[in-house]
């Protein structure tokens, strides 16, 4: 219901109707309409909306709605680039979808009771920040930083439809890179239509193309709609998560039909995505270790990380403890059985280098030193992460600023990991 990427000044209000995409096969009215002072929520807000409802599921889907959530875990739940400008759309976003009333005609099913209701919500009922780290004579500074710390609270309507699982999670993976928010629509709306609430997993979808692009924020002729689409379509084959695009018919009658593509990797969900990044793992190392170990294993490789410090283990470098707990399991089994101390534990637990006492390491530090260095995000967090296990010091990455090929020069520290491993080996 926020598809449209761009909006004029003047657009507070629009209404819709199309028909559902189940099987039920009912018409779907809904209208929204902004504050008097605002335009109504477009673009970047479904991406915010997408991260407050990971940032829910991940804080374990609270009953009484509300959440706290940092700016920078709203944008990893949210699948943004981390940076200065996704931080200074965080508050108008926040306003927008608070501000802005939706009203659903007949429409909202209620599982539960098994009808059709009529709503009106608000999306975000209030949101507020209550914690920055700077002294109180600066509070007039609006910006929002990475440690800002918001406290939201959901519609109650909408945060029982995720309670019920209407609206759920996405691989992050996926999401993260596709960056145009035509694409991110689509995927995340064709993703509920893969994974439907009460039905198997689907292989394939067909819809018609009017309602679609409707669905989607796009107007126009059948022709345009087939142009817009191209490039979204495009990349949702590259990244394999579409095998096939085609189109059934002519005019304004046709069909678009989409096949899926098969693939045994589990999604980077938010509940692990969530327990890496709140133990210090990078946003790009949390999101590749939630999808190629899957929440059971991450959630229990926590359980065990926490059950280890909590017994007074001192670690070298706290998320490379993670790290080996999520590669060998085994090596930690015992854990939850046996009380735990440092005599009893293995010693050879850390495969990384210990930061120098004098040097605190986060992943603000990294982000901030990193902020005028060119290279692509992999790489940012590449590099991140090799910082925050010890093997790369502050002077260098500051030093990656001056460099005529930093992609290369990061790539070869990349191999003082695998020495670290290797050693570790032996």
């Amino acid at each position: 219901m926020l598809a449209a990427s761009r909006v004029p000044d003047t657009l507070t209000s629009w209404t819709r109707s199309w028909s559902s995409a189940d099987h039920l096969g009912i018409t779907v009215h809904v209208s929204c309409l902004a504050s008097a002072n605002d335009v109504v929520p477009h673009g970047i807000d479904n991406d915010i909306l997408f991260g407050l409802t990971n940032a829910y599921i991940g804080a374990g889907l609270p009953s009484d709605n509300t959440f706290r959530v940092t700016a920078y875990q709203l944008l990893v739940y949210a699948a943004l680039p981390i940076g200065g400008h996704s931080y200074a759309v965080v508050k108008p976003s926040l306003t927008r979808l608070r501000n802005s009333t939706f009203t659903i005609t007949d429409s909202w099913y209620d599982r539960k009771e098994e009808t059709y209701q009529s709503l009106s919500t608000s999306l975000v009922q209030n949101w507020k920040v209550i914690e920055r780290r700077r002294a109180p004579s600066s509070f007039g500074d609006e910006s929002v930083n990475a440690e800002a710390l918001f406290q939201v609270t959901l519609d109650p309507d909408l945060a029982r439809s995720i309670r019920l699982g209407y609206i759920r999670p996405v691989d992050l993976n996926i999401l993260r890179n596709l960056t145009q928010p035509l694409t991110r629509t689509l995927y995340r709306k064709l993703e509920d239509e893969k994974n439907p609430v009460d039905r198997p997993e689907q292989l394939a979808y067909q819809t018609a193309l009017l309602p679609w692009a409707e669905r989607l924020g796009i107007n126009g002729r059948p022709d345009t709609i087939r142009r817009a689409l191209q490039t979204p379509h495009q990349q949702l084959m590259e990244c394999g998560f579409l095998a096939d695009v085609s189109y059934v018919g002519r005019g304004k009658d046709q069909d678009i039909q989409y096949v899926f593509a098969q693939t045994m990797q589990p999604p980077a969900r938010p509940e692990a995505v969530a327990a890496l990044t709140s133990r210090r793992i990078t946003q790009g190392a949390a999101l590749k270790y939630a999808a190629e170990y899957g929440l059971e294993a991450v959630m229990e490789a926590v359980k065990r990380y926490d059950a280890l410090l909590a017994s007074g283990y001192q670690a070298k470098s706290l998320s490379g403890l993670l790290v080996d707990i999520l590669r060998n399991p085994l090596k930690y089994q015992l854990i939850e059985d046996v009380p735990a101390s440092p005599q009893s534990l293995p010693s050879r637990v850390e495969v990384v280098a210990e930061p120098p006492e004098d040097e605190e390491r986060s992943v603000h530090t990294a982000a901030f030193i990193l902020k005028k260095v060119t290279l692509p995000e992999s790489l940012k967090d590449t590099v991140t992460e090799l910082y925050l296990h010890g093997l790369v010091t502050a002077t260098e990455l500051a030093s990656l600023k001056h460099e005529t090929e930093p992609a290369k020069t990061v790539l070869l520290w990349s191999a003082r990991e695998n020495g670290s491993k290797g050693e570790s080996e032996q």
